[in-house]
């Protein structure tokens, strides 16, 4: 498959210009999709890797906690998560989202 088209210029591209280019290089890549394997969105070059995110919470009796959460790359990332609790005895409280961080990936 050929490389996608380099981005315009956009302040100096009329915008119905550029919709109408970025349909056809589309209707290029489906054509182009059929004829081999079929069509999915890693043929049309659209497929995202999906999503993996540290959810951070804090349980009122369990305190701060962490889940490592993975979702399809268009998913919304949940408002509320379930406190695990302790070793123990399971919680399973909601807890809302208080901020998320990416897993640590090692140095390339």
């Amino acid at each position: 498959m050929k490389e996608l088209p380099r981005p315009s210029n956009t302040e100096s591209d009329d915008p119905d210009d550029l919709a109408l280019g970025a349909l056809l290089a589309l209707q290029a890549r489906w054509s182009a999709a059929q004829s081999r394997q079929g069509v999915t969105l890693r043929a049309l070059g659209l497929e995202l890797d999906p999503q993996e995110h540290y959810l951070s919470a804090v349980c009122s009796m369990h305190g701060r906690f962490h889940i490592l959460w993975q979702g399809a790359a268009t998913a919304e990332r949940p408002e509320l998560i379930h406190c695990p609790g302790s070793g123990q005895v399971r919680c399973d409280n909601a807890c809302a989202v208080d901020f998320t961080y990416a897993p640590a990936r090692p140095a390339s």
